[in-house]
């Protein structure tokens, strides 16, 4: 196998970066960051406030991208897809930017700038009305992953107190549904080409900046990762028809735990990898089990989180009750009867009867 050929922009980093402390932080995975300001009141045209200089790479950015990447992750709205292709070329403002930028060994801040113009071209054609700010960051992961990050948003003002005990106004960056982000993996875009570098997730309740980011990333091909996790799962539990009931809940157990963790890192789920992660089975068999129930397809997929918990873990509400259990229950402790359409129970968890047991004593 040939030694692939990096992007220029694992060499596209300066050794004489400031750093605010003194000393270079340790660990740090971040190897470029900045950050602008996009406004567009109603009626007028978007303004930008641009940094001319990159910002300093220390503690109180690498504890931002963290938080930021764990509110990202956290998400179910994820999105999953590549660029949009016409022909051999990419029609995508953001793709030919980052190119430019990988290629050329363009600076990064000049980049993040050309961005931004885009974005206020884009919002001056939508009409949208906007106050946020724009952070651009390129992580690098231990695996020498490159990956290329942008969170707009927007901050949340309350009051605080001063040393000189004077009331003035604070502000904290929203984390909740107001943040947009847009995610490239860089190596799997330009090097193994996989079909699912681009990740976009879109802030709640705001259509118009929605319709911007599609339109910066020419958002193509997304992936329905409902039906192709409903087909993996199809798979996985064909094979655990396979085997002896208390190896099955083990096995489906550590299926989706493992699915879980790559969902996490916002990951590809692979077959064979999976396959090595599981325990005392015919690895080949599931191998192939799987992928007749996706014949066709690569051997990697995106899941979709609420599909997996499903998997594993009946869970219902409605105005006055809630119910959950594992899905091995049924049959076992849990039967359910679907002309009355009634549970029945055997061995409720020891604090559901005592709490019982106490209001029937009453």
């Amino acid at each position: 196998m040939e030694t692939p050929v990096y992007p220029p922009l694992i060499n596209h980093v300066n050794s004489d970066r400031c750093y605010t402390s003194g000393h270079p932080p340790t660990a740090m995975p971040i190897t470029h960051v900045t950050a602008h300001n996009l406004r567009r009141d109603n009626n007028t045209d978007a303004q930008l406030s641009l940094r001319q200089q990159p910002l300093a790479i220390d503690e109180p950015e690498g504890r931002l991208l963290d938080q930021l990447k764990n509110c990202f992750l956290g998400r179910l709205n994820r999105e999953h897809g590549s660029f949009n292709m016409e022909g051999e070329s990419e029609n995508s403002m953001l793709a030919a930017t980052l190119r430019t930028f990988l290629a050329d060994g363009q600076d990064f801040t000049q980049a993040t700038i050309a961005i931004m113009e885009q974005m206020q071209q884009l919002a001056n054609e939508t009409g949208m009305e906007i106050n946020a700010h724009c952070l651009f960051f390129v992580e690098q992961s231990e695996d020498h992953h490159h990956v290329f990050y942008l969170f707009i948003v927007h901050q949340n003002e309350s009051l605080a107190i001063s040393d000189q005990l004077d009331v003035m106004p604070s502000y904290t960056i929203d984390t909740g549904p107001s943040l947009a982000c847009i995610k490239v993996d860089i190596i799997e875009w330009l090097i193994h080409k996989h079909y699912a570098y681009l990740t976009l997730s879109s802030p709640r309740g705001k259509p118009a900046l929605c319709d911007v980011l599609e339109k910066l990333t020419g958002f193509n091909h997304g992936i329905n990762k409902k039906t192709a996790t409903k087909n993996f799962l199809d798979g996985v539990e064909s094979f655990a028809k396979q085997l002896p009931d208390a190896k099955a809940r083990e096995y489906r157990d550590q299926v989706v735990d493992y699915c879980m963790t790559q969902d996490e890192k916002d990951e590809p789920v692979n077959i064979e990898e999976l396959a090595h992660t599981l325990g005392d089975i015919d690895r080949d068999g599931f191998v192939r089990e799987l992928r007749s129930h996706h014949p066709g397809e690569k051997d990697e997929l995106m899941v979709d989180r609420s599909s997996l918990r499903r998997f594993v873990k009946f869970a219902g509400r409605d105005k006055d009750l809630s119910l959950a259990f594992s899905t091995y229950h049924l049959h076992s402790r849990i039967e359910y009867d679907m002309e009355s359409d009634t549970l029945t129970i055997k061995g409720l968890p020891k604090g559901l009867r005592t709490q019982l047991l106490a209001y029937l004593e009453r």
